[in-house]
């Protein structure tokens, strides 16, 4: 009866405090979206500062252009203020070639799913 009720109590806890560190998945979906917005970002700059002709440039040489052809999560550590940081590495393919990076960074729940956050 008590290994009952205190495996409903666990259960109801973990659904209630969420259930540990985010997919590899999640981060990859979050990764992506940050470096989208980034790019998103560099995009509205140069249009503000070289106008259609920088842009026109930009797509015709392809450099905003992006895939995410690999994600690896590796270990993860809940921090104090409940972010997870997170060690990864990462396979971009560019115009130029693939990018290759191993790194850490924050993942926190956001409004709209998980959120990655470059550390400083």
């Amino acid at each position: 009866m008590w290994a009952t009720v205190i495996a409903i109590i666990v259960l109801v806890t973990a659904m209630l405090n969420g259930t540990g560190e985010p997919s590899e998945s999640a981060m990859r979906n979050a990764f992506a979206q940050t470096l989208s917005d980034e790019v998103r970002a560099v995009l509205d700059f140069v249009a503000e500062t070289e106008g259609t002709v920088g842009i026109a440039r930009i797509r015709r040489a392809g450099t905003a252009l992006f895939e995410l052809r690999r994600f690896t999560k590796h270990d993860c550590s809940r921090t104090s203020d409940g972010d997870h940081d997170c060690a990864f590495a990462v396979e971009i393919g560019t115009v130029a070639g693939p990018l290759q990076h191993a790194g850490r960074g924050r993942f926190r729940a956001g409004p709209r799913g998980l959120v990655f956050l470059r550390d400083a």
